[in-house]
């Protein structure tokens, strides 16, 4: 049996993830206590009090457990599953190597060391004695100037609060207690999100984070429906810095997206937050870790209710491409195309392109990222082959973003330069921004870049995404 001689919020954590109970289940049936008490536990890592009643509960629940629990529960604690648990997923050896994004060491230095100087923080030592995962690097902001606002708010939600409530006092909004119009202000942030407008987003989304914030903190009885929203908010914020390459920001926007829909119980938000939290560490470079996180938003939505059918395909689908993609990264040929082909499976049955909760998914979006693992798994002659089945006209137009990506795998598939650069120029005519600020066009620009003449069209993309200074 695990033993834990003062328990903390991590292991509380660890607990629940062996049982795999929801934060609901966990704090009714497990600890009589409340959803929001075992969330803040878990947010902040402290220690359990009051002590006395707490420990007597948990230990219950470990002793109680089965032998299978407890190995998980285990595991987990010591960094992560083995591989007799995840497959052909994260060894115990790979997930250490992930420490910089895991849950775990966030959950023991909290947000300090990652806001602090490095050198404030000594390497911790792990019960043996020996080193243990290093502290987090400060958060740096991200590089792109669109995302600095998004990435303030994220990490100081209580000073756009204090704005917005200025605003509101002056006269100048009152749209904070009105969770219609907020509502309708956050359906129109995502549509920029979908439409790869980061102007949009950089002036919107922070000041929607603030409103949001604050009619959480009055609503009382109207908690169940403000927090979809605020679990909403921060996932649109979180994809936003993905996109901006700020993988630490937009940790904390989908840790506060997943935590958010957790109070609620609300299974479809918090596997599509689990789902954004799989993409942040694809963008980190995590690429186990985000296997693993994508296949775990799968099984978050086993108990869907019937009614939600559509939607929870929707996001199940949505993380199967995720699951494909991060194991396309890892150079896993096998795991990746049968991700993709779980996926065609619930693009079969939905039968049509959506995006619910911002999850994009359909037979269109299938065939989309059939192109980007061959890509990535450096099968040129593959995505080559299926490109014709991409139907991009099949998409809704709002999807640019989509659009635009799937252009940019198109260009690197391709053996001629004229070629790439013509699907290049293609997408920049879609999604302008998204073209000119992906890191896979950087990468590419730079490679023809070192074929081609200085009075090429090449540099003259190049120079519109900034890459000639």
């Amino acid at each position: 049996m695990a033993i834990v001689e003062r328990w903390t919020g991590a292991e509380a954590s660890a607990l629940r993830q062996a049982l795999r109970l929801s934060v609901r289940a966990f704090a009714e049936q497990e600890l009589g206590v409340s959803v929001r008490t075992v969330s803040n536990w878990e947010s902040r890592g402290a220690d359990i009090t009051p002590v006395t009643e707490m420990q007597r509960a948990l230990d219950t629940a470990l002793a109680r457990a089965d032998d299978d629990v407890q190995a998980r529960f285990s595991r987990i604690l010591d960094g992560g599953p083995g591989p007799q648990e995840t497959g052909t997923l994260a060894t115990a050896a790979e997930w250490e190597a992930m420490s910089q994004l895991n849950r775990r060491v966030l959950l023991k230095y909290g947000l300090v060391p990652l806001l602090g100087p490095h050198d404030a923080h000594p390497q911790a030592l792990t019960s043996s004695g020996s080193p243990g995962p290093a502290p987090f690097t400060p958060a740096a902001p991200p590089a792109a100037s669109w995302a600095r606002p998004i990435f303030d708010a994220v990490l100081n939600p209580t000073d756009v609060v204090r704005r917005v409530a200025s605003n509101a006092s002056a006269g100048s909004r009152t749209e904070s207690g009105d969770v219609a119009v907020l509502r309708q202000w956050a359906g129109a942030v995502l549509t920029a999100h979908l439409a790869s407008d980061y102007a949009k987003l950089s002036t919107a989304l922070p000041t929607l984070v603030g409103y949001v914030e604050a009619a959480n903190m009055h609503a009382n009885a109207t908690a169940a429906t403000v927090q979809p929203l605020l679990s909403d908010v921060y996932a649109v914020a979180a994809w936003s810095l993905i996109k901006a390459d700020n993988s630490l920001g937009a940790w904390i926007a989908a840790q506060r997206a997943i935590q958010v829909a957790e109070q609620t119980d609300d299974v479809l938000r918090v596997a599509a937050a689990t789902r954004c939290m799989s993409e942040v560490h694809m963008r980190a470079g995590n690429f186990a870790e985000a296997t693993r996180t994508a296949f775990l938003a799968t099984v978050q939505l086993d108990t869907a209710h019937p009614a939600d059918r559509k939607t929870a395909l929707c996001l199940r689908g949505a993380a199967l491409l995720s699951a494909a993609s991060a194991s396309a990264r890892r150079g896993d040929s096998r795991e990746a195309y049968a991700a993709l082909k779980a996926a065609a499976v619930c693009a079969d049955e939905l039968g049509e392109e959506r995006s619910d909760l911002g999850n994009v998914f359909g037979p269109t979006n299938v065939a989309i990222h059939q192109v980007a693992v061959a890509v990535e798994l450096g099968d040129r002659q593959g995505a080559l082959r299926r490109i014709p089945s991409v139907k991009l006209d099949r998409m809704p137009a709002v999807l640019t973003e989509r659009r635009a990506r799937f252009l940019i795998d198109v260009a690197r598939s391709q053996h001629d330069d004229q070629a790439a650069l013509d699907a290049l120029l293609q997408a920049e005519r879609i999604a302008p921004h998204e073209l000119r600020e992906h890191r896979l066009t950087h990468e590419l620009l730079r490679d023809l870049m070192s074929r081609e003449r200085r009075s090429s069209d090449v540099r003259a993309i190049a120079g519109r995404c900034d890459l000639l200074n």
